[in-house]
């Protein structure tokens, strides 16, 4: 009997040891599944300077769709949105611009929809509302300035919620003493699609 018992322990202890192991080795696997912060800001930087390196060169293709329109035809206000070319504009984006994705389709929709109704507020308004400034750069500068900002070796400020992140872009100068300084040139919204981080917005509301 003593003989039997210690088999039983010993098949027990056995046991055991393996089901610890096999718990072991799922635990190490699933922390190789979750992507680093690291490898995450390294790719989110890429996809932005992608964009941007892009953007310089094909600005122009961006503006050739006419988002708006006058109501009357005569290229003055009242304005309305031109949704057929909105339509077009968007396909372009989705076919030709990898880095932008559909949240940010979804989200210049919203865009427009907001111009749209403040047209029907300001009947006179010679600059149609929205489009007095790049969307792209979220401002009147040249994007060539952004990209030089971009492309400077300095920390971004990025902060990840999930599959969301919003990105701080920084950039320097000199001030009046010469002095450099940095500053935030540009915030991005950022999402994940199908594993892959796209930009999902480039202006500020």
């Amino acid at each position: 009997m003593k003989l039997i018992a210690v088999i039983i322990s010993t098949a027990i202890i056995f046991y055991s040891c393996k089901s610890n192991d096999k718990s072991n080795g799922s635990v190490q696997n699933n922390e190789q599944e979750v992507a680093s912060p690291a490898a995450d800001s390294t790719n989110i930087r890429k996809v932005i300077t992608d964009f941007y390196n892009w953007y310089v060169g094909n600005e122009s293709r961006m503006h050739t769709y006419p988002l708006y329109q006058s109501i009357n035809n005569n290229d003055a206000p009242p304005y309305k949105i031109n949704w057929d070319a909105v339509a077009k504009y968007q396909a372009f984006i989705k076919d030709s611009v990898p880095q932008l994705g559909q949240a940010f389709n979804d989200n210049q929709k919203i865009f427009f929809q907001q111009c749209d109704s403040a047209f029907k507020k300001d009947t006179t308004g010679e600059v149609p509302y929205g489009f007095d400034f790049d969307w792209f750069t979220n401002s009147q500068e040249d994007s060539k300035y952004l990209l030089e900002q971009i492309q400077k070796p300095l920390p971004w400020n990025i902060t990840r919620n999930g599959d969301e992140a919003i990105v701080e872009i920084k950039g320097s100068f000199k001030d009046d003493k010469g002095v450099e300084q940095t500053n935030t040139v540009q915030v991005l919204r950022m999402k994940k699609e199908n594993g892959q981080w796209k930009i999902s917005k480039t202006w500020s509301d």
